[in-house]
């Protein structure tokens, strides 16, 4: 069997595929991950083989766009002055760059590579013939590729986001605005077609997902390659708190973000050692540190949680499904998905709290982080979570139901219940 995936630019979609890739190969089906050229060395890394043909809209200036835009319009919640969307420099005046012609000019190009993008999966598919086509939210051009090939494709999210939101704050479309898929002679595209997702998201707090059959998945964290320090293995002296600020934030929302620094402040005043993962530009802009705090760049975070009784966070669906994982309480100050109704989803799973990041006191946050170190039905129920998510089928489980979804386009849960 050959399976396609899609992935888009945000490592932190697809990470999660990552898993279902091993489990493919693991079983003598052949896989290939149509990325960006960005993703190629990450995809390879992963021991998968990267077909680096995708295009797309840099999301990272895009988002940067936006926050610089309500900048102008003085409706930005951001505690200082906005990012230049294409430095990344706090801006000293709002006059320096020309967010209108720009805006426009950015969507102009952005169609244009979406088509390229599109394009270029429809000939890759043509070249290498798929049976099964896996697609994260943000690269739909899989499913294009599955509907011309008659194959069935997936959606498999990275958990929390469903294939059709229903609230508009967190329905971001993710249509078909370029007509790519009436160009190569498809039905027209919406989120509300796809038919299967595979969602590791806990029971507790599934997303909407349309007429689409969810396949629960047990998450299998992998969030890129590392070794194990000798630190890490030795018994510990205390409790540990993980403090870890993603990359993404940074690039969006610039190296210093409040909520960091009144985060780590109330990680040390417990008393416990303190793991602080974070972007070199973010741990500069935080100035010296205390001792306690060990720092670490680029570290795979799934090495780190099962030794950790806390983890603090920028509320990245990634990194709240890596917790849950593990079993650890998790306060996560949400950033670029600042929004109650994300907040409530991730509380529902159990053992989380959640609070936003631009608007919270440093009074709140200290609350919040004394609350997750110590709050024992928070950690009970965070452990609830972790065995409930372990008793799932495993990716490797689903090859099963997989081959026969390629064979017949026809789920069969009895082929995954009885290699499970």
């Amino acid at each position: 069997m050959r399976a396609l995936f899609t992935v888009s630019d945000w490592a932190g979609h697809y990470f999660c595929m990552v898993p279902l890739g091993w489990a493919l190969q693991a079983a003598g089906h052949e896989v290939r991950v149509a990325c960006p050229p960005a993703q190629a060395a990450a995809v390879s890394s992963a021991g998968l083989i990267p077909a680096p043909v995708l295009d797309g809209p840099d999301m990272t200036y895009c988002t940067r766009l936006i926050r610089y835009q309500e900048a102008v319009d003085g409706t930005s919640a951001l505690p200082g002055p906005p990012l230049h969307p294409v430095t990344g420099a706090p801006v000293g005046d709002l006059a320096e760059f020309d967010i209108a012609a720009q805006t426009t000019a950015f969507w102009q190009d952005a169609g244009r590579r979406v088509m390229d993008s599109y394009d270029a999966v429809v000939r890759l598919s043509r070249a290498w013939p798929p049976d099964l086509v896996v697609h994260d939210l943000m690269a739909p051009e899989g499913a294009l590729a599955a509907r011309l090939a008659g194959v069935p494709a997936l959606y498999h999210s990275a958990g929390l986001f469903g294939a059709a939101e229903t609230d508009p704050v967190l329905n971001t479309g993710l249509g078909d605005p370029t007509g790519s898929f009436a160009r190569h002679g498809a039905e027209p595209w919406s989120r509300e077609q796809i038919s299967y997702v595979l969602d590791p998201s806990p029971d507790q707090a599934v997303p909407p997902h349309g007429t689409a059959l969810r396949i629960p998945v047990r998450p299998v964290p992998y969030n890129g390659t590392g070794s194990v320090p000798d630190w890490l293995i030795e018994p510990r002296a205390g409790q540990r708190i993980c403090v870890l600020w993603g990359y993404s934030a940074t690039a969006m929302y610039g190296p210093y973000v409040p909520a960091l620094r009144h985060a780590l402040e109330a990680a040390v005043a417990t008393g416990a050692e303190v793991v602080l993962t974070a972007s070199r530009e973010q741990v500069a802009a935080l100035g010296e540190l205390p001792q306690q705090i060990r720092v670490l760049t680029g570290f795979p975070v799934q090495l780190l949680l099962a030794g950790c009784d806390a983890v603090i966070h920028h509320g990245g669906a990634g990194t709240v499904m890596n917790a849950y994982a593990a079993g650890v309480p998790q306060l996560c100050l949400t950033l670029s998905i600042d929004q109650p109704v994300y907040r409530e989803r991730v509380t529902r799973g159990g053992g989380a709290l959640a609070m936003s990041a631009l608007t919270s006191t440093p009074q709140e946050i200290h609350a919040g982080v004394a609350a997750v170190l110590a709050d024992e039905d928070l950690r009970r129920a965070a452990g609830q979570v972790a065995a409930d998510l372990a008793a799932r089928p495993s990716p490797a489980a689903l090859v099963p139901g997989l081959e026969q979804l390629a064979r017949t386009g026809h789920w069969d849960q009895a082929l995954v219940t009885a290699g499970w």
